[in-house]
């Protein structure tokens, strides 16, 4: 018995809403099967994605809520398309409304991954020059240096074992990571 196998996708795990929105849009149709996973839609090798591609069989139906959602490069997209198809594989997209079963949904489908990959690489530039930009009018980029005062309050509190490593972010205003890094770069230790 076909079955309909569904794929959400977000880039980073602040998109969460993203996620809700996919996994509603994937109701109306029922799926057997949801897999989600938050990572690079440019990136090839994602488990999820995997998992799901792994479960398809023949006559089945592959859901995705939009096309960069399977990927933003035109040659993985145009290869899973050719993969469907050879496997009797059918592919739906929500948002676009794309039914590969059909030539017409085959077409805008290959016009809609073209689309997708220009989108990321001008997104891509976008961020690049905007970068350029700001280190040019004097930005500092990147995780800002610990301020003195900091890495002192730090220092006084980490002897504290009343007190928790993320009590100690959170009264020094850092996260835990840095907590860390101040004590293995001075050698501490708690009892």
């Amino acid at each position: 018995m076909a079955k309909t196998i569904a794929y959400g996708r977000t880039s980073t795990n602040k998109q969460d809403l993203g996620i809700e929105v996919q996994l509603d849009a994937f109701k109306p149709f029922k799926p057997d099967k949801i897999f989600t996973e938050q990572v690079s839609g440019r990136k090839e090798d994602r488990k999820e994605l995997t998992k799901a591609l792994e479960k398809l069989e023949t006559g089945d139906t592959f859901l995705i809520y939009r096309i960069d959602r399977l990927s933003r490069s035109v040659r993985q997209l145009i290869n899973l398309e050719a993969d469907f198809r050879e496997r009797n594989i059918h592919l739906k997209i929500i948002h676009e409304n794309i039914d590969t079963s059909t030539t017409m949904g085959r077409l805008v489908f290959n016009i809609l991954a073209t689309f997708a990959e220009i989108e990321s690489e001008n997104t891509s530039m976008r961020t690049k020059s905007a970068l350029r930009q700001a280190k040019k009018n004097g930005v500092k980029l990147g995780n800002q240096p610990l301020s003195e005062e900091k890495e002192k309050k730090i220092l006084e509190l980490y002897p504290d074992n009343n007190l928790t490593l993320s009590d100690i972010a959170q009264k020094c205003g850092v996260c835990l990571k840095t907590v860390y890094n101040v004590a293995k770069k001075n050698n501490l230790s708690r009892k």
